[in-house]
């Protein structure tokens, strides 16, 4: 179990952050402002002034929301039986969906409440796609091979 998730982690983390990386340039951002972002959750705007240190402290807080979610699936998958009878892109899209709802409604809504929850239709998309597509099927995936093994 650790296995996978410690695969799906660098996966979908790696994937995610690319995502954003990609996203801020393509709209004249830079990979350390996504970087420095991230990093002001949970260490405010001051981390800015650490420069690429503070990038590598987002790039670590990064990985262990990522890894929190990633455990999250493995335990709840793992601990209610009939999730794994669903199609494996159902549950990870179903999962997606809910990384999306408790990051943007909930967990980023409670940091930063003038600017989340986003309501405007393409910036939910926006959001929406990368927790569908690059975090919750691909994690679905993974667990799924990961359990195939192991039979």
């Amino acid at each position: 179990m650790k296995s996978v998730i410690v695969k799906a982690t660098v996966i979908c983390g790696t994937l995610d952050i690319l995502y954003a990386i990609v996203m801020a340039i393509l709209g004249g951002g830079t990979a350390l402002g996504v970087l420095h972002s991230v990093a002001s959750g949970p260490f405010g705007a001051s981390i800015k002034s650490w420069g690429w240190a503070g990038g590598l402290v987002g790039l670590g807080v990064h990985f262990t929301i990522m890894l929190v979610m990633v455990a999250a699936f493995v335990f709840i998958v793992k601990s209610v039986r009939i999730l794994s009878s669903i199609n494996t892109f159902v549950l990870g899209t179903i999962y997606g969906c809910l990384l999306y709802f408790v990051m943007y409604w909930v967990v980023l809504s409670l940091r930063w409440p003038s600017a989340f929850p986003q309501t405007d239709p393409m910036q939910i998309i926006k959001a929406l796609i990368p927790h569908i597509f690059l975090v919750g099927i691909p994690l679905a995936f993974i667990a799924k091979q990961q359990k195939n093994r192991q039979i």
